[in-house]
């Protein structure tokens, strides 16, 4: 069941909710009517300008979902497993204006900056069974805040998932976020990035294995560049 919320995810996309009046939105990612600042009626959600769901919020219920025959990762009695879902576990949104807007507002750091820190950030969290996010955790960091500015951001993303669902059961499921921070050099011919050593990329891979298996959502890219 979807709940009915307020648009929260607009405050980071900075508009201008009219309260008391019937507001229409239609940004490319979403479809729907505001009252009040609340969504109302069905509301169509698309990534890629391609529709991928359906909510309506007056009755709280799922109108459409994509269908999707991926494996998703699950909490059964046997502990973490990939199965094939009625309902898989996604955002209740576009993942690709959520993905964009975590691109927008991560900063970064200053010191990691200086210091030209590079290096991906993997997020972890959890999707209970009441569609919220839960034992968020940061699986690897690469230090000078980077870790921290990521899960700050990550926490003003609406917390309203659909629960992975099969056969008439719910489950947990669970997702990994990767941060990648990147700096290069501006040229003449182009950015030139720097690259990670092939020990970071090692100890990567195995900060993924440790939380596997899992399911992931897009890679997230900051970058700050350079100007000789």
């Amino acid at each position: 069941m979807i709940i009915k919320h307020l648009c929260l995810i607009m405050i980071l996309s900075i508009p201008i909710i009219i309260f008391g009046q019937k507001v229409n939105v239609d940004n490319g990612y979403e479809k729907g009517i505001l009252v009040d600042g609340y969504k109302e009626g069905i509301w169509e959600y698309y990534d890629n300008e391609v529709l991928k769901l359906k909510v309506d919020y007056t009755t709280g219920k799922l109108v459409y979902l994509v269908k999707d025959t991926s494996n998703y990762v699950i909490k059964t009695e046997a502990g973490w497993e990939f199965s094939k879902l009625d309902i898989y576990p996604r955002y209740v949104g576009s993942l690709e204006e959520i993905l964009k807007i975590l691109a927008m507002n991560i900063r970064y750091p200053a010191e990691a900056k200086n210091k030209s820190v590079i290096g991906t950030v993997l997020l972890g969290f959890e999707i209970n069974l009441q569609g919220n996010v839960d034992n968020i955790k940061i699986l690897r960091n690469i230090g000078d805040g980077c870790g921290e500015e990521v899960m700050r951001v990550f926490q003003f993303i609406p917390n309203i998932w659909l629960v992975a669902s099969k056969d008439g059961k719910q489950y947990k499921s669970r997702y990994i976020l990767p941060v990648r921070f990147q700096i290069g050099k501006r040229t003449q011919t182009g950015d030139i990035w720097k690259q990670e050593p092939k020990t970071e990329l090692k100890e990567l891979n195995e900060s993924k294995v440790d939380y596997s298996p899992t399911n992931y959502l897009e890679e997230v890219v900051v970058s700050a560049v350079q100007i000789n």
